[in-house]
């Protein structure tokens, strides 16, 4: 006979400790489920991200992904227990080749975008190396932040659905990695997707309460650094052809919402931006540095208050309609304080709304504006500035001289040249041919094909060659009424150049476009346009069902950022102050906000519990020991019948053999007998079964014993 401890010696052998531990080496590699739902995580997270990254990033990124689902179904069709691997030094090598390459792309490696795409690429490197449990959480993790990086480019409506899914997935994911890796090697999608579906839905609640009731800070904790990268809009300069290609593009450069008149008629629809006085012969830029000072106008001329959402553009420039004869505001329910002073810089003399920094992220602001055309000059030295003119061009300076001779008086002049161009066999076209050398020689005397730039060029170099100090607004000229939102949407397609002449010490807007083209001003550059030009869709007067429903998805997008995006510290306030909430102290809110989630936790207790009793004892027994089978390491086989699991059972853990033949037994009669509802032997059965159960360790006793047992 074997003494006490020869059997403890036996037991615990070296050589059955090793044979015990890999079961547990066995439990930390990735399942083939596991590994294809970390691969559907990953596609649907990076997606919505792709199409903000260049094309080879998106592919690169995607392609990896999919590298390691091929790999994987190839490894289980050959029946390779241990995999494909991929030395981690190559991987390593491949994630600097990838960086180089990423430098080389964007001109800079350490910002937001050449950031994004590295991590897109390092997700797919990292998939194709993983391995154990540990890789399967870091994907995971990595997969939660790819969710929030398509945000940081877009925060739409459209940016919001897109990322859903994702966020199922997520859950669904965290769902088949939390169970062992043998566990249910076979199974649907549909069960993870539902309970991570369902624990959203009852967290809904809860997350719309703490949105409208946790407070907000006034100024966010932190904020992204700019890239570099361009962006569509205007710049600080203009040279012939910018606005020409500009104009192809129908993105929104802001939205503007009246404050409760009708919009201004579309002839007094002047945005005003960057006022450009340098000229070197080809370009024209703005004054080096900004001329703070100016005055906002004021005149018992029309003023009309509106709020503006300005898209990103890289630029300093604020819009104002016409003149502002106000500082810009913070937009919300309340504006009672002027914009923050880290974002705005000052009014310039020239009447431009200058920002601190370019603006990087959507910005809304109110002002007023008074609809006039003219306003005084603040200095002499402004007529001095902008009667300079480079050495270049002769046959304009020698017209303007000329046509100057015989109409000295000013006024009489600008008229002149404005008839010169009417007059004149002058085209209004997207498609002017390219000027070279003598830009406005070129445009005056030999094609007469040009877009606004061209006239506005043209008509400032003759009005300073004549003497009269002359300048180029540009900005943006009309906009778009959505009938569905109620507000007003202006277009890069709406970009437009005019000029500003000094008389009688008052700058006056003249816009040569309009000799040439007058229904430019009247109804939109589309309308003044000849057939077959390029005109954007959106831009289009007859754009039919199409541009229809692109207002209508314009106005969800717009309310969608109006009352969620910008739900910020002042709206929120305001919806204190509504639903007299600054009546009662603050722990009284708190109170009542910690006992509206909990009631709300309560009731989704309840309502498990409610199922819970819905189903049949039998069923809910039997699933509760199928469950803590699982979490004791011997998981049920979707094809596995209740006698077979139970001998199963029986099997791993011998000691409880006999508990397990009467589960097995009393459950498959309950279930596939033919005894009625009220019978007694059905009420014996059940326990039975329900004694039986009870009988049984924890999971975690159960694994230990099965260790110990091993």
């Amino acid at each position: 006979m074997m003494t006490a401890d020869a059997t403890r010696s036996a037991r615990f052998s070296p050589s059955r400790l090793f044979r015990a531990h890999r079961p547990h080496a066995a439990v930390d590699t990735l399942s083939p489920r596991q590994l294809r739902w970390l691969g559907a995580l990953l596609v649907a997270v990076a997606l919505p991200q792709a199409v903000h990254l260049p094309l080879g990033i998106a592919v690169l990124g995607l392609a990896l992904v999919g590298a390691r689902l091929v790999l994987l179904q190839h490894d289980l069709r050959r029946g390779n227990a241990r995999g494909w691997h991929v030395p981690s030094w190559a991987l390593a090598v491949f994630a600097i080749l990838v960086a180089l390459a990423i430098r080389r792309w964007y001109g800079y490696f350490i910002g937001r975008e050449p950031s994004i795409a590295f991590l897109f690429v390092l997700c797919g490197i990292k998939f194709l190396e993983a391995r154990a449990r540990r890789d399967g959480t870091l994907i995971a993790c990595l997969a939660a932040f790819m969710l929030i990086t398509p945000f940081l480019t877009s925060q739409t409506m459209g940016a919001a659905a897109l990322a859903l899914p994702g966020i199922v997935i997520f859950g669904g994911a965290l769902d088949v990695l939390a169970r062992p890796a043998h566990a249910a090697v076979t199974g649907n999608w549909s069960a993870p997707l539902r309970r991570a579906a369902m624990l959203i839905v009852q967290g809904l609640p809860i997350a719309a309460m703490l949105f409208f009731m946790f407070p907000r800070l006034a100024a966010p904790l932190w904020g992204l650094p700019a890239d570099r990268s361009a962006r569509t809009g205007l710049s600080d300069t203009m040279e012939p052809g910018m606005f020409t290609s500009l104009t192809l593009s129908d993105e929104v450069a802001f939205r503007v919402e009246f404050d409760g008149l009708a919009p201004p008629p579309p002839s007094q629809r002047y945005w005003r931006g960057p006022v450009l006085s340098r000229y070197d012969g080809r370009t024209w830029s703005v004054a080096p540095l900004p001329v703070l000072g100016g005055t906002p106008t004021a005149s018992s001329a029309k003023t009309i208050s509106y709020t503006v959402t300005l898209e990103p553009s890289n630029q300093p420039y604020l819009f104002a309609l016409d003149l502002p004869s106000s500082a810009p505001r913070v937009a919300g329910p309340t504006t009672d304080g002027p914009a923050a002073p880290s974002i705005f810089l000052g009014l310039t003399r020239d009447q431009q709304l200058i920002a601190r920094a370019p603006i990087t992220q959507p910005l809304r602001y109110t002002l007023q504006s008074t609809l006039r055309d003219r306003y005084p000059s603040s200095s002499n030295f402004d007529a001095r500035i902008n009667l300079r003119l480079p050495d270049r061009n002769p046959r304009t300076i020698a017209f303007a001289r000329s046509l100057r001779e015989r109409t000295p008086d000013d006024a009489g002049y600008i008229n002149a040249v404005l008839r010169h161009f009417n007059a004149e066999q002058f085209v209004y076209t997207l498609g002017p041919p390219l000027y070279e050398n003598e830009p406005v020689d070129q445009f005056m005397f030999d094609t007469r094909r040009g877009f606004c730039e061209h006239y506005a060029s043209a008509f400032v170099v003759l009005l300073r060659a004549a003497g009269i100090p002359a300048r180029i607004v540009t900005g943006y000229q009309g906009g778009e009424m959505n009938p569905t939102g109620g507000y007003m949407i202006v277009r890069q397609s709406d970009a437009h150049a005019w000029a500003e002449a000094l008389l009688d010490g008052q700058w006056v807007r003249v816009d040569p476009t309009a000799a040439v083209a007058p229904s430019r001003v009247e109804r939109g550059f589309a309308s003044s346009l000849g057939a077959g030009e390029p005109i954007p869709l959106l831009a289009r007067l007859d754009g039919g069902w199409l541009k229809d429903l692109g207002l209508v998805w314009d106005s969800v997008n717009h309310a969608w950022r109006s009352h969620v995006v910008d739900f910020n510290y002042q709206r929120q306030r305001a919806l204190w102050r509504n639903l007299s909430f600054d009546l009662f102290a603050p722990w009284q809110v708190v109170v009542a906000v910690m006992s509206a989630a909990g009631l709300w936790g309560a009731a989704m207790l309840v309502w498990m519990a409610s199922r819970r009793r819905r189903k049949e004892r039998a069923l809910v027994l039997w699933e509760d020991m199928c469950r803590r089978l699982a979490r004791a390491g011997l998981p049920r086989q979707s094809h596995e019948g209740p006698l077979a699991f139970s001998q199963r059972a029986a099997a791993r853990w011998p000691q409880f053999a006999i508990v397990f033949a009467a589960i097995g037994e009393a459950y498959a009669k309950l279930r596939y007998g033919s005894l009625s509802p009220e019978s007694r032997d059905r009420a014996a059965l059940i326990a039975t079964l329900e004694h039986s159960i009870g009988a049984l360790p924890s999971s975690s006793r159960l694994r230990g014993g099965a260790a110990a047992d091993a």
